[in-house]
């Protein structure tokens, strides 16, 4: 995984990073990266090849960064015990009546 900052700019064969430590990065064409040429950005993503990037994460240098969203296992545990009450709860109607 690779943690850049650097300058979005148009290269001979698509989208480029000039990156802040020197060097260039060619990237994959996505609509975010497009959306910021020439901005100075912060890129996350996947090495490919010699000087590829495969953006995971591009916004502009400085924002604060999004959360990931979390999976918490209590809530997971509490969801699965409600579920399973309800099916108890329509299984018991439906022995009664049926």
């Amino acid at each position: 995984m690779e943690h850049l900052t650097g300058t979005i700019q148009h290269g001979p064969n698509g989208l480029v990073l000039e990156a802040d430590g020197g060097g260039m990065w060619e990237l994959d064409n996505t609509r975010a990266a497009r959306r910021l040429v020439g901005s100075h950005v912060e890129v996350v993503g996947q090495r490919a090849g010699f000087n590829g990037l495969v953006c995971d994460q591009i916004r502009v240098a400085g924002q604060i960064r999004p959360q990931a969203f979390k999976l918490r296992l209590e809530f997971l545990a509490i969801g699965a015990l409600v579920a399973y009450g309800l099916y108890a709860t329509v299984a018991t109607a439906i022995s009664a009546f049926g």
